[in-house]
């Protein structure tokens, strides 16, 4: 009886353990045959101001892929990027979207950052106005939207306003508005002109008395007013010292965005639009893919910035006024992490 016994027990552990074998979890559930499974860097604090202009990177959060890095990326809404970079060097934020120039006046007061990727290969800005105004010329003692001083958008209208002769706060009147009224604004004569991107350009199309009078998509603007075909200017940015402490969690950060600017090269602008439908709600899916397919020849296949492409970028800064000195390539752009995810197959080559 007492060998029956045993010999039943000894059956029912070696079933237990073959069962437990086959699952392929230990006791906390976890699955053994995923080999960076557990792999945690912990929390990555992006402060961003929700554009379109960014979808490779909430592509990249709505598809996983900072989760597959190990990476828990949590989105801190900002108005806008001059605020965005303050709190990033105020410790508010751990990375932040930003046009350049804000960085480039910085780090020619000694407040160093570090590019770590960019979204577009160029910039796409335009400057509109009503039908009563033929040229930017025509602006003089006009009222103009340029968005927040300091910021890429108003360097943009003050070099365009400049190049036809004007002088800022003389003969024209600049205003910062909330940029979704933009275009009620113009249609309500409270601005006579402004400066709009890829999020406003649908907008502005279906308005039958705005017109372009700057439109940096046409080849001849780009070269009057970016002068290269390479213009880097919408890039992420850490503060150097959070990036030599924190190599893991940059580079886990770029392999996702690496990631959704190559899942961008290769599905279409509705399949993107129906990816990150929910971080931009209410806005319907069809408006979010027609301004995908408008950004659709400006965004970056890789994030790489070049150094002509970032001198470009610098040399715009310095005809602004924004900065007066050469600020060199290596100070300002680490391509080491974005090299690392190219080399690591997460996106082609230029």
């Amino acid at each position: 009886m007492n060998k029956r016994f045993t010999a039943l027990m000894l059956l029912l552990v070696m079933t237990a353990a073959l069962f437990a074998g086959c699952s392929g979890k230990t006791e906390t559930g976890t699955n053994d045959n995923t080999e960076d499974e557990g792999k945690d860097l912990g929390k990555l604090v992006v402060a961003e101001f929700r554009g379109m202009t960014w979808a490779p990177m909430y592509i990249a959060y709505a598809n996983g892929y900072f989760e597959e890095e190990g990476l828990e990326v949590e989105f801190l809404r900002i108005d806008d990027g001059p605020n965005c970079f303050k709190g990033m060097h105020a410790g508010q934020n751990d990375i932040c979207i930003l046009s350049q120039e804000v960085a480039l006046k910085a780090e020619e007061a000694g407040q160093h950052s570090t590019a770590l990727v960019t979204m577009l290969d160029t910039r796409y800005y335009a400057f509109v106005a009503t039908e009563e105004i033929s040229s930017v010329a025509d602006l003089k003692g006009k009222t103009v939207f340029a968005s927040t001083p300091g910021s890429a958008p108003y360097t943009f209208c003050v070099a365009v306003m400049e190049e036809a002769g004007l002088d800022i706060g003389k003969d024209v009147t600049l205003v910062n508005l909330n940029k979704g009224a933009v275009v009620a604004a113009l249609q309500a004569g409270e601005v006579q002109a402004a400066f709009i991107n890829a999020d406003n350009f649908q907008e502005a199309d279906n308005v039958d008395n705005i017109h372009y009078l700057v439109d940096t998509r046409r080849d001849e603007d780009a070269a009057k007013y970016l002068k290269s075909e390479e213009f880097p200017a919408e890039v992420i940015y850490s503060t150097k010292e959070f990036a030599k402490a924190n190599p893991e969690k940059i580079q886990a950060f770029v392999n996702g965005v690496v990631r959704g600017l190559d899942w961008l090269q290769n599905h279409t602008s509705e399949e993107a639009a129906e990816v990150i439908a929910e971080l931009f709600s209410p806005m319907e899916k069809e408006a979010i893919t027609s301004k995908i397919e408008i950004m659709r020849g400006a965004f970056s296949k890789n994030g790489y910035i070049s150094e002509a492409g970032e001198n470009a970028v610098v040399d715009f800064a310095k005809r602004s006024g924004i900065i007066t000195t050469d600020l060199k390539y290596d100070d300002m752009v680490d391509m080491t992490f974005v090299n690392n995810a190219i080399e690591a197959g997460l996106a082609k080559a230029n």
